[in-house]
């Protein structure tokens, strides 16, 4: 049994449904002024400008994928660039919990016009073992091949001696036969594409991750651990 399937021993204080109502009400007014401020910046998102992209061959399990290709027959494709450098044997941990997280049914993407790829430096048989290895079945090339990581900076030196892959997601739009970058999340913005997050924010424990402010006693764990 892991850690966090032991029951803690700390836990909110018990008080009167009075009390309950009135905190909850209190917390409820924050979460909605949360909510307003997202649809402003929701807003400001759709209003970015756009750069063009060229049309990068990737390597996929059955031959050549052009960019233009992981589109299919949509407008809109969302890449999850997912860290697997090409030294390594497992793909990162954490964007397998974000893959792991993606809807059950993927069709709901196709709905809303929406394509989605994995992309990766490694190569394709090592993409390919550890996407059997998971139990996917997204469409995931390899950039290794390509100056893509580079170009767009999911590879990159921080300075600090860190000089390898990042996780982030590209959002492209397919306008008029050319292919354009409309947004870019990475390192905490990612958290919108992984729901667990959310709930476990809403959970009385949170994450239990060891930057959370969180009350004396409560569970916390490193965040990489």
């Amino acid at each position: 049994m892991t850690k966090r399937k032991t029951q803690p021993d700390a836990a909110p204080r018990v008080v009167d449904r009075a009390t309950f109502d009135e905190r909850l009400a209190k917390q409820i007014v924050r979460e909605k002024a949360l909510t307003r401020l997202g649809d402003t910046v929701s807003a400001a998102r759709r209003r970015l400008p756009m750069v063009h992209v060229e049309n990068y061959t990737f390597a996929g399990p059955d031959g050549d994928v052009t960019l233009m290709d992981l589109f299919g027959e949509h407008y809109t494709l969302l890449v999850q660039n997912f860290m697997f450098d090409p030294s390594w044997d497992e793909g990162c941990g954490s964007c397998s919990y974000a893959v792991d997280n993606l809807p059950a049914n993927m069709d709901r993407f196709a709905e809303e016009g929406i394509a989605f790829a994995l992309i990766s430096e490694a190569p394709v048989d090592k993409l390919e073992s550890w996407r059997k290895r998971r139990g996917w079945n997204h469409t995931w090339v390899s950039s290794g091949g390509t100056s893509y990581h580079q170009d767009w900076k999911w590879t990159r030196d921080d300075g600090e001696g860190y000089v390898g892959p990042v996780p982030g997601y590209s959002y492209y739009l397919l306008k008029d036969g050319e292919i354009y970058l409309t947004y870019t999340a990475t390192a905490r913005g990612t958290e919108a594409h992984v729901t667990l997050a959310a709930i476990m924010d809403r959970t009385c424990y949170g994450r239990q991750q060891d930057w959370e402010d969180s009350p004396d006693g409560w569970p916390q764990y490193p965040t990489y651990g």
